[in-house]
């Protein structure tokens, strides 16, 4: 709490609006929680302190939906291979880290990513037939959780998998893929507690920005009702190309 008296008004006023903001998309797309409130909030706060703070929005978000969405059993009995090697590849990632350099994976991902974006918003879409779609989860699972385990970036695969998908409507989308940022949430959440990175001060901050990014839910879920199907897809996939980008410039720097 002493963080918090310390810190001038306009900074707390610009980190409420980072994370409403982050609250806002994920109630909209379902995706980019820590997306935006990061990179917002690193212009007034140390980056670290920026992205621990994201650690109990993103788990209280992302359960919120999965709630939200119905039908859980149906989202279990669908993606459980992509969510349970989701949680391997982020155990293997996060033991690689160290003995790697992370930005050759995270250009090359970077690149990959664009580039299927750019394909999933013309006229060649890419689908995965219903028939391949546990095998591709599992897939896509170990690479998200490799890569996130790596980067902490781990939306841009369970994205593409999840718009290769046909018959995801937005709403099934937004919930299946909550589900599967569970997996890989949780785990990262008490990483940052076994290694230090987080402890009872950051936590109750952490907690407190809880607040303005469910104020930004409450408000992207009303924005995602008047969204048609088409413009949900369009915006996520430009969700996907900042991601991409994103990856790039980590990369890069």
């Amino acid at each position: 709490m002493d963080l918090l008296r310390e810190t001038s008004p306009w900074i707390l006023t610009w980190c409420f609006f980072a994370l409403m903001s982050g609250g806002l998309l994920k109630g909209a797309l379902g995706v980019g929680t820590p997306l935006l409130p990061v990179p917002l909030m690193s212009l007034v706060l140390p980056p670290q302190l920026a992205v621990v703070l994201m650690a109990m929005p993103v788990v209280v978000a992302n359960l919120v939906q999965v709630s939200e969405a119905g039908h859980p059993a149906h989202t279990i009995r669908r993606f459980w291979p992509a969510f349970l090697l989701l949680l391997l590849g982020t155990w293997i990632g996060v033991r690689i880290l160290a003995v790697i350099d992370e930005r050759w994976l995270l250009g090359i991902v970077g690149v990959l990513v664009i580039v299927f974006a750019l394909l999933q918003g013309s006229s060649r879409r890419f689908h995965i037939p219903a028939a391949i779609e546990k095998p591709a989860g599992a897939g896509f699972g170990l690479a998200a959780g490799v890569i996130g385990g790596l980067s902490s970036m781990f939306g841009p695969m369970l994205i593409i998998y999840l718009v290769s998908i046909p018959d995801l409507v937005k709403n099934r989308f937004v919930g299946s893929i909550s589900f599967l940022y569970v997996a890989a949430v949780i785990p990262w959440t008490i990483t940052l507690f076994v290694y230090g990175i987080m402890d009872a001060s950051t936590l109750l901050l952490s907690t407190l920005a809880i607040i303005p990014v469910s104020i930004g839910l409450f408000l992207g879920k009303g924005v995602r009702g008047r969204i048609s199907e088409d413009r949900f897809r369009h915006l996520v996939i430009w969700v996907l190309v900042v991601s991409g980008c994103t990856m790039l410039w980590r990369a890069l720097r």
